[in-house]
């Protein structure tokens, strides 16, 4: 089975809480084990980057869902592409909220032009490299949560 990498960028709506964040987590990890995705939401600054890894049909599937949800707008096709290896195999979904942490704004500040996190602006490489490195910061414990 050929695997996939969807990268997608959108906004939240006005209100999003931290009980959303929570709520989306929950609901992904049920539904990406059972379709086979592995992934990451990162947020912050009103702004989602989500990676997606998984058959095409899962991650079509997932996706398709994705865009119906009312807690986003203006989603952004940033990158889909076929792939070696997962690089998010270990989590079904993960949600790290972006901080105002001098390593977050650090990692942000190297991929955005200005110290707001701004995925829009970033190609794929450089999302799905913004992604890698924030992962590896939580991995360190070196991010809040």
């Amino acid at each position: 089975m050929a695997l996939y990498r969807l990268i997608y960028v959108s906004q939240a709506i006005a209100g999003l809480e931290y009980r959303d964040l929570i709520e989306i987590l929950q609901k992904s990890e049920f539904n990406n084990r059972r379709a086979g995705v592995t992934g990451m939401l990162s947020f912050g600054d009103s702004m989602f980057l989500q990676v997606l890894e998984g058959s095409r049909r899962a991650i079509c599937e997932t996706y398709n869902r994705i865009l119906l949800d009312p807690r986003h707008t203006h989603a952004e096709l940033i990158d889909f592409s076929e792939i070696d290896h997962r690089d998010f195999a270990i989590w079904s979904m993960k949600v790290l909220q972006l901080s105002n942490q001098e390593e977050v704004r650090n990692i942000i500040l190297k991929y955005s032009h200005t110290e707001t996190f701004s995925p829009i602006s970033m190609t794929g490489l450089q999302s799905l490299n913004f992604l890698r490195e924030i992962t590896e910061l939580y991995h360190k414990g070196a991010m809040d949560q």
